[in-house]
């Protein structure tokens, strides 16, 4: 009996494992979709009505993706209790806090980090290059964490599955 439930155990582990790098890498994805959306509705309303980044932000903490409110929802706490400090620093410290939750990786985190030095502090033309180059790139690596995920997300869940049998096989 206790055999049977430390095989369940062992076999239950590896799966959740594999299963656990595998959502991870779908948390990614849907994270960075949230920040490009995001990126999307700055440059609209920076190139259209030329809405204060600080409305915009505000607006963003109230959006109905769940990524983009706590993102924008903490960085319009910050700004509210540290008026002193910049947009950019309150931009790049909170994409910086929340990038392990996100599970952006260094390069994803430096991207958006990057759009912390140009906003608010240029005229709406170069603010809106500037933002199209971080959509590029990171649209570009949102691509190619997609491709990571269909070309490895099933591997992992498959092999975590087959290390807990493995593992129960050399066990038993």
């Amino acid at each position: 009996m206790l055999k049977v439930l430390g095989a369940l155990l062992v076999m239950g582990a590896c799966t959740t494992l594999g299963l656990a790098a595998r959502t991870k890498m779908r948390r990614q994805i849907t994270a960075l979709s949230a920040m490009l959306d995001a990126i999307s509705f700055l440059r609209v309303e920076i190139e259209g009505p030329r809405t204060p980044l600080p409305e915009l932000i505000d607006t963003l903490a109230h959006s109905k993706n769940p990524d983009q409110k706590q993102l924008f929802r903490e960085m319009h706490r910050r700004m509210e209790r540290m008026p002193g400090m910049s947009l950019g620093y309150h931009w790049s410290s909170t994409v910086r806090d929340f990038a392990e939750e996100f599970c952006l990786s260094e390069e994803a985190t430096a991207i958006l980090r990057d759009a912390s030095s140009f906003l608010g502090r240029y005229d709406a033309g170069q603010q809106l290059q500037c933002l199209q180059y971080t959509a590029e790139r990171l649209e570009g690596y949102r691509q190619q964490a997609c491709q990571e995920y269909q070309k490895h997300g099933n591997v992992y869940r498959t092999c975590g599955i087959a290390a807990g049998i493995f593992m129960v096989l050399i066990l038993m």
